[in-house]
């Protein structure tokens, strides 16, 4: 039993690592204006759960879509975040200036 709580912390800090690189490499880039397409919890087991934040924007006139997994070891904060960030929220996004497929959220941590 003890292997499986391990591998939640773990499973949970390299994705919150992973997350805040992401948003760090991404912190000079231009922001546009998006919207949430959907945002769910998603119980992984292995490793820990995590929330999905689907989201869609408009660079170089184009359409873009983006998805970013945030981590959490409690589900009543997943459950908090996903209520707040519901479908259609407006948010605003980071886009490469190099490869507007490329992107990143700005939402709370």
């Amino acid at each position: 039993m003890g292997g499986l709580v391990i591998d939640i912390y773990i499973g949970f800090m390299v994705r919150w690592l992973i997350l805040f690189w992401r948003a760090e490499a991404s912190r000079g880039w231009p922001t546009v204006a998006g919207s949430i397409v959907r945002c769910y919890f998603e119980e992984c087991g292995v490793g820990g759960d995590y929330v999905i934040l689907q989201y869609k924007y408009k660079a170089s006139f184009e359409r873009h879509r983006g998805e970013i997994r945030k981590p959490y070891i409690y589900p009543n904060y997943a459950d908090a975040f996903v209520r707040h960030h519901s479908e259609d929220t407006e948010i605003k996004i980071r886009v490469n200036p190099k490869d507007p497929t490329r992107s990143f959220p700005i939402i709370g941590r």
